[in-house]
């Protein structure tokens, strides 16, 4: 079985505080009398449930287009961080995490509403991130607009993973995903010379 992670864009889309929000013109030209619908998206690289490729932060990282078709379909790891607002290395030891895997924090982001930004919310600690870069993972995942909290201008979770190649997968769904390990796929759109994408990301249990 087949579990959407994607948030939906135009639904329950929610922007980090500075950005424009998605623009989404449905049309109903048919019921005019025109022979089709031509609906029109105007969105941000970080819109939604989306990828971020290492040159977000840092100057010569691959873009989207640069990335190999591999790096989108990967063995996850969904580990439930429950309550806590600050994600560590407790909370990836002790789990045999394979060389190449990505992780998804599935944490109380899952409660927050979606008509507002909450700026408290659950969210990679400095440790954490380089104890997943030690692992050696692809990609890391969070349920919420970003992998770090909002009060740090320098972003050094993001310079971190992305430093070291580790793709980021932000905004995705897990309130109806339990721990354990799946097939993730979450291919971008094929943009140039981006850093990021929305994606439409997708688990199945293995």
């Amino acid at each position: 079985m087949l579990i959407d992670i994607t948030r939906t864009i135009g639904l329950d889309t929610m922007v980090y505080p500075g950005d424009r929000g998605p623009v989404l013109e449905r049309t109903d030209s048919m019921a005019a009398g025109d022979c089709c619908n031509a609906s029109r998206l105007e969105f941000s690289a970080h819109c939604g449930t989306h990828l971020d490729a290492p040159s977000h932060f840092t100057r010569d990282g691959q873009t989207i287009d640069e990335l190999p078709l591999e790096r989108f379909r990967l063995t996850a790891h969904v580990i439930d961080t429950g309550s806590s607002k600050s994600i560590t290395p407790s909370h990836i030891g002790g789990l045999q995490i394979a060389p190449g895997s990505a992780v998804l924090f599935k944490t109380s982001n899952g409660k927050l509403p979606r008509d507002k930004f909450e700026a408290k919310f659950a969210c990679l600690t400095t440790p954490a991130a380089q104890a997943l870069i030690d692992s050696k993972i692809s990609m890391v995942g969070i349920d919420y607009l970003s992998v770090e909290g909002e009060d740090d201008p320098v972003a050094p979770v993001h310079q971190l993973l992305l430093g070291a190649g580790v793709l980021i997968l932000e905004d995705i769904d897990l309130r109806d995903v339990a721990p354990g390990r799946y097939t993730l796929t979450c291919f971008p759109l094929r943009l140039y010379k981006t850093e990021a994408s929305p994606c439409r990301a997708v688990l199945e249990a293995l």
